[in-house]
């Protein structure tokens, strides 16, 4: 496989573009994803919800080729095989079940890359902004989330796609010469050896993020979000490397705030009575909070919302449905780095 060399685009995680691409060409495909991604998720989560039903399959087909063509445009290679995937899942009535499992995973991914690629519109804007490189925890589950793609595609029989995702590894991971081991086995097309050590691979991952995590129970999470699945969700995917507080609502949070001092916030955004921006505002304005780390985890991907939080002065914004392992980095790329 042939590279004139890539570059990561504006930092935002997993999108690699060719050097030879101007940020021109990059930027239209950006901006037709971010303005089209919104509703193109609510049609594809309600038409596979109903798959049985007439046209469903063909309207979700559609919509899942549509997102196939934005994500080829800005070389999201990741997504784009995963896309792929599921359309020729849709050709087969006994795949249909892979699909539904496997959609909310993916279209979190979908959402979040159209947030990273605000965020970094927002600090292109605005030249005096800093910029946050990718943290080593950051770096380690983007390319986590790779080798789980590769797996996926290896288990269902897209070797292809695999090993033009795993070439992908190898050209910007040099040092980690076990990609290129694994990458020998997918052109010797030895698969069963191949699956044997990406099981490996995963394994050695999910212990390094863990590490990188950090473990520090005086570090104090205050979560707040009126769903208490949301609340179970953060607690659990935290409370091994921190003590996590969670509560329903802004006011609840601000009578923690007057015995205990968090170390970082995640908070929701629609909440009832005080919403999450209110309640940010009022944490900003308190001086021993305005700079402690603040991430708003919330269903919602606007343009509007991602300024609103950047101009509030949030540090981070994740779309839910999230993994325990995303939340984690996140949280961790602040407090152990």
């Amino acid at each position: 496989m042939k590279h004139d060399g890539q570059r990561y685009f504006h930092r935002v995680p997993g999108l690699l573009v060719p050097k030879s691409i101007t940020s021109d060409e990059v930027h239209l495909g950006i901006n037709d994803f971010i303005d089209t991604i919104p509703n193109l998720a609510m049609t594809l989560e309600d038409n596979l919800l109903n798959i049985e039903g007439s046209g469903a399959r063909q309207t979700f087909a559609s919509a899942m080729d549509k997102l196939l063509g934005l994500l080829k445009i800005i070389y999201a290679r990741s997504l784009e095989t995963e896309a792929a995937k599921m359309l020729q899942f849709m050709k087969d009535d006994k795949f249909i079940p892979l699909a539904k499992k496997n959609f909310k995973a993916f279209i979190m991914e979908v959402l979040s890359l159209s947030v990273a690629m605000q965020k970094a519109q927002k600090a292109e804007s605005t030249p005096k902004a800093e910029v946050k490189a990718e943290s080593k925890i950051e770096r380690h589950v983007n390319t986590s989330k790779s080798i789980n793609t590769v797996s996926s595609l290896l288990e269902d029989g897209f070797y292809e796609p695999a090993r033009v995702l795993l070439a992908d590894l190898v050209a910007h991971n040099p040092e980690t010469v076990v990609f290129a081991n694994l990458l020998v086995l997918f052109d010797t097309e030895k698969y069963d050896e191949a699956r044997t050590m990406i099981s490996d691979i995963k394994q050695k991952f999910n212990e390094t993020l863990s590490q990188l995590a950090g473990t520090n129970l005086n570090k104090i999470i205050l979560a707040v979000d009126d769903m208490p699945e949301i609340l179970s969700f953060v607690n659990n995917a935290l409370k091994s490397h921190y003590k996590v507080v969670a509560v329903p609502s802004g006011k609840a949070a601000l009578k923690v705030m007057e015995t205990q001092k968090p170390d970082l916030f995640v908070l929701d955004i629609d909440m009832p009575e005080m919403d999450g921006f209110q309640l940010a505002t009022i944490i900003r304005g308190t001086p021993q909070y305005a700079a402690t780390p603040l991430i708003f985890l919330t269903g919602n991907s606007s343009r509007e919302y991602i300024d609103r939080a950047t101009a509030i002065g949030a540090n981070d914004f994740i779309v839910k449905p999230a993994s325990h392992e995303y939340l984690l980095t996140k949280v961790g790329s602040f407090l152990n780095e």
